[in-house]
């Protein structure tokens, strides 16, 4: 099962960093994980091209931002985690969260989808894209909407949806599924959608196959899903199989709305037969839209890709 002992939490003392770091700190509390608490200082460039000296962080300003982060960690309840706090700098802040995440050999990274810049921190070539996309371990988004989640134990997630189609980043986000699961006893909803595209951008979707074949294909995949379902069962895990035809980053939306999901768990570039489930665009639909926490796993494989 997914093990998490050290999570890194890059913040920027915003309103939405704070909400993350909540759910950073329930996490630790139920895998009895350590916590470093980030803040990354960005280097200006200098406007003389022809400088040489750097700009660098002045020692005064890499204490007071400490002294916030320890009482940011101290303001949000987390006297029973462990708590490190670290300040880097660079021009690439996405970059100095990977590094850091590197260099503690983080297990997750938990960062909030909005910023000080609101939802410009979420469009294409920021740093929670750039670290969604490029992170080597699993990564859990928190959305402004998300719900406080300092209270630990069996509240913090009590239904976990994940999709799967099947691929290795689909079934490794399922692990990381079951592994929150067995710590909260959560129930788990297991998604897979047979996939529909629009004839007309705006259009209602309609289906890639022949008639008749969408029936098949979605038949066929509710066997497989079953099966992975009856094991997990076996397991001691409270779970249920749901198919679904249509987008499937609308439909992943929609079925964790209706079923009040807290968090949702995806498997990141992952290809289903038929391409069933297309992950790398899915991913950063649901993680805009979605109301919960969303949780990206990929595979050693998908990282090189």
């Amino acid at each position: 099962m997914a093990e998490i002992k050290r999570i890194l939490c890059p913040v920027d003392f915003s309103e939405f960093a704070r909400h993350a770091f909540d759910h950073a700190v329930a996490v630790a509390r139920i895998h009895h994980a350590e916590i470093t608490l980030l803040t990354v200082y960005p280097i200006p460039i200098p406007a003389d091209q022809f400088a040489f000296e750097p700009i660098r962080l002045p020692e005064s300003e890499r204490h007071r931002l400490l002294q916030c982060l320890a009482s940011l960690a101290e303001g949000e309840g987390s006297s029973d985690v462990a708590v490190r706090c670290a300040v880097r700098e660079g021009i690439d802040i996405h970059q100095e969260v990977l590094n850091a995440a590197d260099a503690i050999d983080a297990d997750l990274i938990v960062l909030g989808t909005h910023g000080r810049s609101g939802f410009q921190q979420l469009v294409l070539g920021s740093v929670t894209e750039k670290v969604l996309r490029k992170a080597v371990c699993p990564v859990l988004t928190v959305p402004r909407r998300a719900p406080d989640a300092v209270p630990a134990g069996p509240g913090l997630y009590r239904r976990i949806m994940c999709g799967i189609d099947f691929s290795d980043c689909s079934l490794a986000a399922f692990d990381y599924a079951r592994s929150l699961a067995s710590s909260t006893k959560a129930h788990i909803d297991a998604v897979s959608v047979v996939q529909t595209v629009p004839l007309i951008e705006g259009s209602p979707a309609v289906s890639l196959y022949y008639p008749g074949l969408t029936d098949e294909l979605r038949a066929d995949v509710g066997k497989r899903l079953e099966s992975l379902v009856i094991e997990a069962r076996m397991q001691g895990y409270d779970i249920d199989a749901v198919t679904a035809v249509g987008s499937p980053y609308e439909e992943i939306v929609r079925l964790a709305g209706n079923r009040q999901a807290d968090l949702i768990a995806l498997g990141v570039h992952g290809r289903g037969p038929v391409d069933r489930l297309i992950f790398g665009s899915t991913t950063n639909h649901v993680v805009r839209q979605a109301s919960c926490p969303v949780l990206t796993v990929r595979t050693k494989e998908s990282r090189n890709g």
